[in-house]
């Protein structure tokens, strides 16, 4: 008895902790800061079904097996609580893998909670018995819970891959000339190839042992170089380039062996670099770009001088361009994929081979090399041992163990692939993770068919790449589409994904079906999965110090993306076509458009691409194409839209027509019901139809720098499902005093479009004296927020205690007559990005120190700015900050007071030109996490080291600018012992180096930019 007493004593006891836990998650998931974080609901969703369970167990009546489950139970939710809690209070930085990390954290807790939840129904049978009846409901709840936890770790399979690519897409590559905390395309192939690798290893069916095979952090690049097998082709290369005797060198072999690795390799190399003093210039040629372009770009590339936008004769540029060039002396010029031989020797008119400069290319055309009598170096395929090498680092993960049983098959699919080295890539990686002999068998059975299917060398080589794209099926049953989207694009385009692919997605419903899932984030997860499966390349711009911030870009390999056309357009009718991808090619309109009169049925084609192809004005069969959801017209010399253009072509969902030359849309526009994306961006377009307002679908509408726009019609209110609205343009379209007699949108119209989450405004004729305060009411979902230019406007109205809950990001560049910042903004939740640059009559400042989630703070050169508030270094202030960019503000003499805590995760501090500077503050001693320190035009800078500060207190600094410190005499010899030091930039200024920072210099531990 007393026994039973103990047990239902104990099992009272766990059941109240868990009862408090289970009552504890569910209730904070209702709260506005979980409510932003889908997985966290769902949590709290899924716990809420499993406390009825908790509330019917009697302590009396339970086993002692009831017990030893509450108690796990216990250990797991409160894991999960303090879990979720951190993510509640998660720090949103473009610089941090917090999130990601987080995210992989709650999937290990959801997958041990699940092992403790999968044995509910034994508890719940064991309670049956002891309770010599059926618990009610009970078994109900079990089921419901299973399902639940299988749905929430299904759509958590991808969540870190989304979060490690957005990480690589909103990370800079360079930034204004720092290089502190920057994302470089090797670091991002690495990540994103290792949690994709990481989640096919786990949700992998087979029990074969990889463990000799496990994955390596080795970066994008080593595995090539390392197995690539073409060392002598880049030795024989660089000896080639370095002998006086060669003056054009070029690489020749068939898309897909490996030309421009190669050649990427000869040009990064150090000797090379060192060589050619005059600089290397590489220039992607392919078979799109125009001679006119080529120059254009050898122009910009090698003198930075650009008039591209005239229309300069060919014979005229070129003579500008010799004239130009003809003092340069040992330069490089790489010329990448030349199709035809009158680009090189148009190119070789303008380079002065004389003076020790140099041109190297690369083609798989041999005609082009021997008719410009250049010296041809072949580059071979791999060797049958590189080859599996290469084959099975992608397969593999990084090594060439092989799992014995598919050792022979993974030798014969290599043989397949040809030794080429881009096959070996694409294939390779749709058999990571997978150990399924059966699986490779039939693969295998594919590839071989490629011979059979056509004997043209190239067709074989697109039919055993398909191999790779119909297999993302298996990922995500639209990623086949989103890999064929990048054929819609030029050769070469340097693809944005939140520009140009995730309107297309989001405009098709690709992405964005699912309301609790961040459309961006999806997008980020299938971009990430192409990337693994190396289909498309992540690539960056060549950075150039002081320039500025650049990042990631994306594009495809022009050998597969023939493939996308080849699947397009293989066996396939041209009749029958769904898909017409044209871009790029210098023509009137794809003749592949006309349809027979009798056609049983005309007008298939759903996706038509003709960006950049010379389009001057749209044929009337365009009209038979009713089936018609996505045209892209961008980059086109388009003048005029006839008028009943749209009437036939109802299903239309994104209409680009970027960089146009339209200067009105027709009222047919009206008719698109279906109409979710438009963007008419860089056009001259004069006016809007009022019929636009008959878009009640619209859910993106850009009108980014339609500088000639004078007006916006007031049906523009009618669109209330619009979620991004971008109107950044220098005309005044607000102006007209009369506007609701005129019919003319005013800024107060914007009230209702309650659906925005993303508004940019740009105005600089706007002459109220204050922003709309019932607009920021009324936007409850708005994320995002770019009010720029509005210089006239003197005060932001100020928020109720229910105003912009939402908002992350805010942006009030050039509001040049702001004196002030309301105090509210104090208590915006969830911002994250706060930007006031150039708000040159600003004064004073709230405590926005007391923002939790604020990670940047820009207030570059608010030059009326005189003090900081004393709050800013208080011990709780700014606990997210990471970037604090002072820039300009001349005015302000001192840095606040910082007690300890205050900015603990303060990397970026930048007080560039404070004139009033003859010391650094003491204060910044207690910045321990600071990695980059800004203190250029600090011209009465005299003493950086004193009594109260030592760069010793910063271990871990990075960089430190010190451009124009004309008054600085010695640079401390302390940053020599720091440890993670690496970049002094001392541009205009004369300041001594001391022995030791000079050794460390020689060394190669730290750069000195002078």
């Amino acid at each position: 008895m007393t026994e039973a007493v103990a047990i239902a004593a104990g099992i009272t006891a766990v059941k109240a902790v868990v009862g408090r836990l289970l009552s504890e998650i569910v209730k904070n998931s209702t709260l506005p800061e979980w409510n932003r974080n889908k997985n966290a609901r769902q949590v709290g969703r899924m716990l809420a079904l499993l406390k009825p369970i908790v509330d019917s167990i009697d302590p009396h009546t339970a086993p002692i097996t009831v017990e030893d489950w509450l108690q796990s139970l216990r250990t797991r939710l409160e894991c999960l609580a303090l879990l979720l809690q951190e993510i509640s209070r998660s720090k949103r930085s473009r610089f941090s893998i917090s999130q990601h990390s987080n995210s992989k954290s709650l999937v290990k807790e959801i997958e041990l909670l699940s092992e403790i939840l999968s044995t509910a129904p034994v508890v719940v049978l064991s309670l049956s018995i002891a309770a010599s009846a059926d618990v009610p409901g009970l078994h109900e709840r079990c089921k419901e819970i299973s399902e639940q936890l299988e749905e929430f770790r299904n759509e958590m399979r991808g969540q870190g891959l989304a979060q490690i690519t957005r990480l690589a897409l909103e990370t800079p590559t360079n930034s204004y000339g720092n290089s502190v905390d920057l994302m470089t395309a090797n670091r991002a192939y690495s990540s994103i190839r290792n949690e994709a690798d990481a989640i096919l290893l786990t949700s992998s069916d087979t029990s074969t042992s990889l463990e000799a095979s496990s994955s390596t952090d080795r970066p994008l690049g080593v595995d090539i170089e390392t197995v690539f097998g073409g060392d002598e082709v880049v030795d024989e290369a660089k000896q080639l380039l370095l002998d006086e005797n060669t003056n054009k060198l070029g690489l020749w072999a068939s898309g897909g062996t490996g030309k421009t690795l190669a050649a990427q390799r000869v040009f990064n190399d150090d000797a090379i670099q060192a060589h050619f003093t005059g600089g290397c210039f590489w220039l992607t040629v392919g078979r799109a770009l125009s001679l006119g372009s080529l120059l254009h770009n050898l122009r910009f590339s090698i003198t930075g001088l650009s008039d591209a936008r005239r229309k300069i004769p060919i014979e005229d540029l070129s003579n500008q361009l010799c004239k130009e060039l003809q003092n340069k002396k040992n330069m490089l010029v790489v010329l990448d994929d030349v199709w035809e031989e009158h680009m090189l020797r148009s190119v070789e008119l303008v380079v002065p081979l004389r003076a020790g400069c140099k041109i190297f290319v690369t083609t798989r055309i041999d005609q082009v090399l021997n008719k410009n009598h250049v010296t041809k170096l072949p580059v071979p395929l791999l060797s049958s041992e590189n080859s599996r090498k290469l084959f099975c680092w992608q397969a593999f993960r990084g090594t060439a163990l092989v799992p014995p049983e598919l050792k022979k098959l993974a030798q014969d699919v290599t043989a397949e692939c040809g030794g080429l080295p881009l096959a070996l890539k694409v294939i390779g990686s749709v058999f990571a993770g997978k150990t399924d002999r059966g699986f490779w068998e039939l693969s295998l059975k594919k590839l071989r068919n490629a011979d059979v299917l056509d004997q043209d060398h190239e067709t074989q080589l697109y039919n055993r790449l398909k191999l790779s794209v119909d297999e993302l099926a298996s990922i995500h049953p639209r990623l086949k589409d989103c890999f064929l989207y990048f054929a819609a694009f030029p050769e070469d385009w340097k693809v944005q994904v939140y520009d140009d692919l995730l309107p297309l997605w989001t405009g098709e419903r690709i992405v964005g079906e699912n309301s609790q899932y961040d459309p961006k984030l999806q997008a980020c997860e299938l971009v990430g999965w192409l990337v693994s499966r190396s289909l498309i390349e992540l690539k960056s711009e060549r950075s150039v110090a002081g320039s500025s911030e650049q990042f990631l870009y994306w594009t495809v390999h022009d050998v597969l993306r023939d493939l996308a056309r080849h699947i397009l357009q293989h066996n396939v009718a041209i009749t029958q076509r769904e898909c017409l991808y044209e871009a790029g090619r210098d023509l009137e309109f794809p003749r592949e458009w006309a349809t027979s009169p009798d056609a049983k049925d005309p007008g298939r084609v759903c996706r038509l691409s003709v960006m950049s192809t010379n389009l001057k004005e749209l044929p009337p069969k365009l009209l038979d194409a009713p089936k018609l959801q996505v045209l892209l017209l961008r980059n086109n010399p388009l003048k005029i839209f006839p008028g009943i253009f749209f009437n036939n072509l109802r299903n239309i969902r994104v209409l680009d027509l970027r960089r146009t030359s339209i200067t009105s849309l027709p009222k047919s526009v009206g008719a698109l019901e279906l109409l979710s994306v438009l963007n008419v961006a860089y056009t001259p377009l004069v006016t809007l139809p009022a019929s636009l307002g008959n878009l009640a679908g619209m859910e993106q509408l850009h009108l980014d720098h339609c500088n000639s726009l004078t007006y916006l019609p007031n049906s523009l209110s009618s669109l209330t499902r619009l979620r991004i609205l971008t109107i950044n343009t220098s005309a005044d379209v607000w102006k007209d005093r009369w506007s609701v007699f005129r019919r003319r949108c005013v800024l107060q119209d914007l009230v209702a479009l309650v659906a925005l989450e993303q508004l940019c405004l740009s105005n600089s004729g706007f002459k109220a004296a204050t922003f709309p305060a019932g607009l920021l009411t009324a936007l409850t979902r708005l994320q995002k927020l770019d009010l720029l230019r509005f210089e006239h406007l003197c005060e932001f109205p100020d928020l109720t205690p229910d105003d912009l809950q939402h908002l992350e990001f805010l942006n009030l560049t050039r509001w040049r007559g702001l004196t002030s910042i309301p105090a509210s903004f104090c208590s915006l939740p969830l911002l994250h990005t706060l930007i006031l640059t150039f708000c040159t009559s600003l004064l004073f400042l709230p405590a926005l120190d007391r923002l939790s989630n604020l990670v940047m703070l820009d207030l570059t050169e608010c030059s009326a700015l005189e003090v900081l508030p004393a709050t800013f270094g208080r011990k709780d202030g700014f606990p997210a900050l990471e970037e604090l960019w002072l820039y300009g503000c001349d005015k302000v003499a001192t840095f606040p007071e910082l007690e300890d805590g205050g900015m603990p995760c303060l990397k970026h501090l930048d007080l560039s030109g404070w004139c009033q500077l003859d010391t650094i503050p003491r204060s910044i001693a207690r910045l321990k996490n600071l990695r980059f320190l800004g203190l250029s035009l600090c011209f009465n800078l005299r003493t950086m080291e004193h009594e109260h500060f030592s760069f010793r207190s910063l271990a871990n600094l990075e960089e430190l600018v010190l451009d124009s410190c004309s008054a600085l005499s010695q640079v401390p010899e302390s940053l020599a012992l720091l440890p993670h030091f690496r970049l002094l930039r001392m541009r205009s200024c004369n300041a001594s180096i001391s022995v030791q920072l000079k050794q460390a210099i020689s060394e190669g531990r730290v750069t000195l930019m002078r």
